[in-house]
């Protein structure tokens, strides 16, 4: 039995619930190409449990997952959070190329991703198989392809779409897609989004958000044969703007560090090559292979003179740093029967070379750095055909470091154990164990500590597990509804030898003892109808062994409700609400507000031109002032550094198609 939950958004900050469909195949010729496939293993309540939006921050399309977040506000500033981890320790990958774990700069998100041309963004919330790494979980997104947009009986196609915010940007795109031949298919995409500084929910307006952002991708394809498929891509996106000295905070903690009005000229380059291979030969094997580059750069013109809090007080000049990652991936599964079970071998390996740079005016600064990381795996999960499927698998890593503090050479066994039972037709149980590993990391790319950066002692590499434990109920003819679907979560992750920078004024890296994790994550889906509702919980606690305090960048708890109504063929609309309770546990440095903020949206898709699509809506429709509980949200040298959410923005996007 397969359940979908499917949700619309605007181009900016939308939230739209589609009405899932009973037939799957009535479902997919339904949805709309462009948009966005989220699926996510906290929404558990089927194996296509599937949220569609449209969005151009990565906080529009997966901020109400049960145990994610995204945190900061700013385009720069985008960071993934699940169950309290930051991006650089979870396992996040674009067509295959992987995402750098290095920070980029710690005022800086390490993410420029423009979810407008994303296909899909599948979300493993925890790491609950050795097939992926990272000690959080993992985040694989695809963009589209231009065999997928194109109608039937039609071997060329376009799409233009043009978006206004009133708080504070428009833009738009123009695509251009089609077949050379019945093997060749490409892709010719571009995205542009102009943005002015925006007013936060006490109407504040706010400065060091004024920029533009520009997206290219060109993708080409060939089918090989029936069964193999290659296809190369070529993504360049661009945020440029005078942009915050610390993007990560708020405009009144900038105001305060570096002085009102203070920007830095500031360019942040992300291009990714990949060439994929794709073999599919039924249940004896598919294999998944892709070879990139992905190539960062940030460069900005610092001008600190004069500043209340200038770490680099005499510098003039511009600051550039590059993260460049290359490597390979390759994944296989296939199915054999041994005696009378069913075994479903999922093995592979990766290998990649990070290697960071930088320089203040074409002068070296500080050490070159280089990561290499190699991994074995392999899992089987044995379907014993009486309702149990057991999941052993095993990983091996080889991790090399060359930083600026030592070399580093490990090795490293990881295990996982996951079990399901399907107690009925309509519950399974569902457990799992999995060791956790990631080697020391590379230094903060552009901090002005790279140059005076030691280590403490024998650093060790972060290790730990993951453990969970939950069930899944899905029942059709239910409560008087269609379909009902239910599912439940705890889990516990336990991370040893934290690995720490800086020790009060100190800049040192060091092991600083353990981090324990612990919460839930539950859904209550409900489909009558042309009504869908979806309600969902999620928790999770923090404590560091050596401060016994939160971290802070935990998630606390939250709440999100998702309503849809297809009131006819042609209108659609939606209300999307989040509530996060306060905590703080009376302790200033760590108190974080409550909050409630709520979406509208609707779509419209008239019959009379059915190429015609208009999307409106409101976010924030009471003007909420807040701040996402992942952003900054602390305070330091007296000064609150909260990192505050726009405020009420009025959209619309309109889109043809030719």
């Amino acid at each position: 039995m397969k359940h979908k939950k499917i949700i619309l958004s605007s181009f900016v900050a939308m939230s739209l619930a589609i009405n899932a469909s009973t037939n799957e195949t009535t479902q997919l010729e339904e949805v709309n190409v462009w948009e966005t496939q989220v699926i996510s293993s906290s929404l558990n309540l089927g194996e296509n449990a599937i949220e569609t939006k449209q969005a151009d921050h990565l906080s529009d399309l997966l901020r109400d997952l049960p145990g994610v977040e995204v945190g900061g506000s700013h385009s720069i500033n985008n960071r993934i959070n699940i169950r309290g981890l930051q991006d650089e320790d979870l396992n996040i990958t674009l067509d295959g190329a992987k995402i750098q774990n290095v920070n980029m700069f710690h005022h800086i998100g390490n993410l420029l991703i423009n979810p407008d041309i994303l296909k899909k963004a599948d979300i493993q919330v925890g790491t609950n198989s050795v097939t992926t790494s990272g000690l959080g979980g993992s985040v694989a997104f695809e963009t589209k392809d231009g065999r997928d947009m194109l109608e039937k009986d039609k071997d060329f196609g376009a799409r233009i779409s043009s978006t206004y915010n009133s708080n504070n940007s428009a833009g738009g795109s123009l695509t251009g897609y089609g077949k050379v031949s019945n093997d060749v298919d490409f892709l010719l995409y571009h995205n542009y989004l102009n943005k002015n500084n925006w007013k936060d929910g006490k109407g504040n307006k706010g400065f060091g958000a004024d920029g533009k952002i520009q997206n290219s991708l060109v993708k080409l394809g060939y089918n090989l044969s029936d069964t193999q498929r290659v296809a190369i891509s070529y993504d360049i996106l661009k945020d440029e703007g005078d942009y915050f000295p610390r993007p990560d905070m708020g405009a009144n903690a900038n105001a305060a560090l570096t002085g009102l009005g203070k920007t830095f000229d500031t360019e942040y380059t992300r291009e990714t090559i990949t060439l994929k291979h794709e073999l599919m030969l039924g249940d004896k094997l598919i294999l998944d292979t892709s070879i990139y580059s992905n190539d960062n750069e940030l460069q900005r013109l610092e001008n600190w003179i004069g500043g209340p809090r200038s770490p680099r007080p005499d510098f003039v000049g511009t600051l550039k740093g590059n993260v460049k990652t290359v490597g390979i991936n390759t994944k296989a599964q296939s199915n054999i029967e041994l005696a009378n079970t069913l075994n479903t071998f999922t093995y592979g390996a990766t290998y990649d070379e990070q290697t960071s740079e930088v320089t203040w005016n074409s002068s070296k600064y500080g050490k070159d750095e280089e990561a290499k990381e190699l991994a074995l795996f392999a899992e089987d999960a044995i379907d014993f055909n009486n309702g149990i499927i057991i999941t052993p698998g095993v990983r091996y890593t080889n991790y090399k470091l060359d930083s600026s503090y030592g070399n580093i050479n490990d090795n490293q066994f990881t295990y996982g154990l996951a079990t399901e039972y399907a107690l009925t037709d309509t519950i399974t149980l569902l457990a799992s164990g999995t060791t956790l590993y990631k080697g020391v990391p590379m230094v903060d790319v552009l901090a002005s500590d790279r140059t005076v950066m030691t280590q403490r002692g024998d650093l060790k590499a972060e290790t730990g597990i993951n453990k969970e434990i939950g069930f899944t109920y899905m029942n059709d003819n239910v409560l008087n509804a269609d379909k009902v679907g239910f599912s439940f979560k705890y889990f516990r992750t336990d991370i040893n030898d934290v690995i720490q920078s800086w020790d009060g004024n100190t800049p040192v890296v060091f092991n600083n003892g353990d981090l324990a994790i612990k919460g839930f994550e539950t859904s209550f889906k409900v489909i009558k109808g042309d009504v869908t509702g979806l309600v969902t919980l999620s928790k999770s606690d923090t404590e560091f062994s050596a401060t016994k305090k939160a971290s802070n960048y935990e998630q606390g708890d939250k709440v999100t409700l998702g309503l849809n109504y297809k009131i006819t063929r042609e209108l659609e609309t939606s209300w999307n609400s989040i509530f996060m309770k306060g905590s703080g546990d009376g302790i200033k440095s760590l108190e974080k507000a409550g909050y409630g903020v709520h979406d509208v949206s609707f779509k419209y898709t008239p019959i009379a031109f059915k190429n015609l699509s208009v999307i409106a809506g409101v976010d924030n429709i009471f003007d909420k002032e807040y701040i996402a509980p992942t952003s900054r949200n602390d305070y330091a040298r007296g000064i609150f550094l909260g990192d505050y959410e726009p405020g009420r923005n009025y959209k619309v996007t309109v889109a043809y198609k030719f």
